[in-house]
């Protein structure tokens, strides 16, 4: 079993089975019981703090209450709320960023607001009936943008199959003047950043055949110099060696001007030459036949990680150079509706669920007197 960041204590098997680090023996392993209050000592200021939904075993990492007078979540909504607000990181026993450590004595050493158990009831019975309404907006809005993404896709598909129609499958490695990756290890570490100087280019600056501007990072413009072999400028394509569910292995995007940039690691700076434009390059390399061809490519086990050898073996179509921009054109026309569509769905989930914070975050610690509301 896990203590996930969301607050969920489950099994494994409910939830996902990679990305874990498996022990060979489980020394240390412990019992855990549904009901019980699971604290994650290494995770919990990032909120993986829940109650179990099941019967299982866990790590030595995670501790283990059992509350026989007052409600288990309770205690796990408002360790949670301190975790959000930022108190438990502040707990932080080691040099390193984050190391909060929260172990026993800690959690031991707090004082927490007890209310009598009835009035902890009393809570829980109002935000699970508040939270359900804002649960099944969320939901009905997640679906929504799974739907679009879905439809965005069938579109991009659709046209990608007029592209390979019309031209022929060519390995990336004959599309490119060059290709880089960023620096590995000490090369670039948090220590080398700066307030200003020589712009970063990191995995969520790469979206999905767009450029997110907001992930700032930036090294001084004298170390930037000597890292120039990873150097990107205008016009440069930037493919993604990692991702997830929702940012996609391999997607590309091309890079506007924003000046002096390096790539870092996991990132690849792809320069087209003639025979493929910049905005047709990151579109195609973005495509989901693209994207599915680069997951089979991909090297790892948990977690699948490309590398500028795989990035050159993908092989995309390559029409006329007329043709070219007539797809990136015809996407975009009929891709933003789908896309504005998205945004909206996306910003009211964020609401819904700042608002759903909010809610729990005021009932737990008096906030709102919830005793003529149930």
């Amino acid at each position: 079993m896990t203590a996930f960041r969301d607050g969920e204590v489950t099994l494994r098997s409910l939830r996902r089975s990679a990305g874990f680090t498996e022990a060979v023996q489980e020394h240390g392993y412990q019992g855990v019981r549904r009901g019980e209050l699971v604290i994650h000592s290494m995770d919990a200021f990032a909120g993986a703090i829940g109650v179990s939904d099941s019967d299982g075993k866990m790590s030595p990492v995670a501790h283990i209450y059992s509350i026989p007078a007052g409600e288990p979540r309770y205690f796990a909504l408002l360790l949670r709320i301190m975790a959000q607000r930022g108190y438990i990181e502040s707990l932080a026993k080691g040099i390193r960023e984050r190391s909060t450590s929260f172990d026993r004595a800690t959690f031991r050493s707090l004082r927490l607001p007890v209310p009598p158990t009835e009035e902890q009831s009393r809570i829980l019975r109002f935000l699970d009936q508040e939270t359900a309404q804002i649960d099944a907006f969320i939901a009905k809005n997640e679906e929504l943008v799974v739907l679009l993404a879905e439809r965005r896709d069938s579109l991009w598909t659709e046209l990608y199959d007029d592209a390979a129609t019309a031209g022929r499958l060519v390995p990336v490695r004959r599309l490119v003047a060059s290709i880089v990756d960023g620096p590995f290890g000490s090369s670039l570490t948090s220590a080398h950043y700066s307030t200003s100087g020589t712009r970063v280019i990191r995995l969520g600056n790469i979206g999905v055949n767009e450029f997110k501007p907001a992930d700032e990072a930036f090294i001084s413009t004298e170390y930037g110099a000597q890292l120039a072999t990873h150097a990107a400028r205008a016009g440069d394509v930037i493919v993604a060696g990692l991702g997830d569910e929702r940012m996609p292995l391999g997607r590309a995007c091309v890079l506007p001007d924003i000046g002096p940039a390096i790539v870092k690691a996991d990132c690849y700076r792809v320069r087209p030459n003639r025979l493929v434009s910049a905005e047709y390059l990151a579109w195609i390399l973005s495509a989901p036949p693209t994207r599915g061809q680069m997951r089979l490519l991909a090297r790892g086990t948990t977690r699948l990680r490309l590398n500028t050898s795989v990035v050159r073996d993908v092989r995309v179509p390559v029409p006329s150079a007329s043709l070219q921009a007539e797809l990136v054109a015809r996407f975009g026309g009929r891709s933003d509706k789908i896309d504005t569509a998205m945004s909206k769905a996306k910003h009211g989930i964020e609401l819904a669920r700042e608002r759903r914070a909010a809610l729990i975050s005021a009932a737990v610690t008096g906030e709102i007197d919830v005793g003529m509301a149930v």
